[in-house]
């Protein structure tokens, strides 16, 4: 019977987890989009949830749709509630995108409850910048990232929930980013849970009641600049920096993030203190910052900067004189609507591929984007499948006929 092995995990799943108080919805699905447009997919998601409904009248049920989901799509609309996988700021777009899009979608539904199933970036703890920006790996874009992502989740409370991923680093054979293999590295924690990154931080600050004081980039030691800027974050008032013992300015609560700007520092180590008076006690925590002449190029996550950090995606060739033209597409030729499955079993469209993309089905993500279409990919990463590239595949794909 179709789709019998989903329905059986479904029944058992609940039945044997109906009395934790702790669970409040039941999860229908995540991100089975990957897998390609399928009738007897969408079929199964919606007796799913039938059969959800009948288990359990008391809960809500959910699932969590892959970021390409259009949001007019039925995917939408089949549980009480749902979810969408999302990452503006790292595989495409910035953060700040977030905004636009979940206002969109909440016009265009008002009365669908929406929760960011995931959200996050990379930040792995040994790269560092002055510059922060869109995977460079770095402490302290994953925690500026964090910071842009919360303002605008704060600020729109019609969402019913928002879930970072990840908490800690996790294992994932397929990846190979950042210089690190078998890992992905958008945990609020190191895998070893051993560190808390920045971003952890930042999030207590808005979460914990229990007073604190954290000086961000405590790992970034050497520095090249004469004046740094510092942030603090904390859920205290008020915060006092000391520079090598001396007094320099307090800030109020600005959003939990302090910034104090351009603090000068000497050649050698500098002592960094932040410290909040809270009634009777004396919060603090302290940072060095070694002085140095030439920046550590260890901060650097390998090829930053040639576009070769990230392994997991195609390498482009350069389209700078290409001018783009309107394609009349139609279904019985390849295209970018087509998965890259089916553009492989066709020699000739095939070769198109390999033109532009190399050997892509040896590379470790393609047994993941196999049944994707490659208009679904480019969704996913906008900046590497540029309108340019999406258009030359397609001149060349619409005239092989299927």
């Amino acid at each position: 019977l179709e789709g019998s092995n989903a329905k059986q995990q479904m029944i058992e799943l609940i039945r044997q987890n109906y009395n934790h108080p702790s669970i409040m919805f039941w999860g229908i699905q995540n991100e089975i989009q990957i897998g390609g447009e399928r009738p007897e997919v969408r079929k199964l998601v919606k007796e799913l949830n039938e059969l959800t409904k009948k288990e359990d009248h008391t809960r809500l049920t959910t699932m969590a749709n892959v970021m390409f989901v259009e949001d007019t799509d039925e995917y939408n609309y089949i549980t009480d509630v749902v979810g969408s996988n999302r990452y503006y700021g790292w595989y495409t777009g910035e953060a700040g995108d977030f905004a636009d899009w979940i206002d969109g979608f909440h016009q265009t539904n008002p009365e669908v409850g929406l929760c960011i199933a995931e959200y996050g970036a990379e930040g792995i703890v040994q790269y560092h910048s002055d510059n922060p920006k869109v995977k460079d790996y770095t402490e302290e874009y994953h925690a500026l990232y964090h910071e842009k992502v919360w303002e605008i989740f704060e600020t729109r409370p019609f969402l019913w929930a928002t879930y970072v991923w990840n908490m800690f680093d996790f294992g994932a054979n397929i990846r190979d980013e950042g210089g690190v293999k078998g890992r992905n590295n958008k945990g609020l924690v190191t895998y070893d849970r051993k560190i808390k990154k920045d971003a952890f931080y930042m999030y207590k600050a808005h979460w914990s009641e229990e007073k604190f004081v954290h000086i961000t980039s405590k790992r970034f030691v050497d520095r090249a600049e004469d004046k740094i800027n510092i942030k603090v974050y904390s859920n205290c008032n008020e915060v006092t920096l000391y520079v090598n013992g001396k007094e320099m300015e307090s800030k109020v609560d600005d959003g939990r993030i302090f910034i104090f700007e351009d603090i000068v520092i000497h050649e050698g180590i500098n002592v960094i203190k932040a410290i909040s008076k809270v009634d009777d006690a004396v919060l603090e925590d302290v940072a060095s910052f070694n002085k140095v002449s030439q920046p550590n190029t260890s901060y650097e996550a390998p090829d930053e900067g040639k576009g070769e950090a990230v392994a997991n995606w195609f390498q482009m060739p350069d389209f700078s004189e290409v001018v783009v033209e309107k394609l009349q597409i139609t279904d019985d030729v390849y295209s970018t609507r087509c998965s890259f499955g089916e553009i492989m079993i066709n020699k000739e469209a095939d070769a198109v591929l390999r033109k532009y993309l190399g050997e892509y089905d040896g590379h470790p993500m393609f047994a993941m984007t196999q049944k994707m279409t490659i208009d679904q990919i480019s969704a996913l990463a906008r900046d590497i499948y540029t309108e340019k590239l999406m258009y030359m595949l397609n001149k060349e794909l619409t005239n092989i006929k299927k």
